[in-house]
């Protein structure tokens, strides 16, 4: 691989609801994301709170040299995602 090729994106791809009963298994499925590049698909996201929040502002700073891609957010989810302000850190993509 030559240096202007980029590396392979990590992929999750997430479901249903996201609080605070659900704040491990995020922790850990974005700890399985390695330290490079990373999209996370949230096209079957229904819901998110703070704690969702807080564990993509964690991930951003582990990243942030590799850059974290948010797909497929649901017009109520992408609100309340920029209310908080973090389409300032994350690039959204459908």
């Amino acid at each position: 691989m030559d240096s202007t090729t980029e590396p392979p994106r990590a992929l999750i791809e997430l479901e249903g609801e996201y609080d605070i009963a659900r704040r491990d298994e995020l922790a850990r499925a974005f700890a399985s994301l390695g330290n490079g590049p990373a999209t996370i698909d949230l096209s079957r996201v229904t819901y998110l709170d703070s704690i969702f929040m807080q564990q993509l502002v964690l991930l951003y700073r582990r990243l942030v040299e590799h850059g974290v891609t948010l797909k497929g957010a649901n017009e109520n989810v992408l609100k309340l995602l920029r209310i908080a302000g973090l389409d300032q850190f994350f690039h959204f993509v459908e």
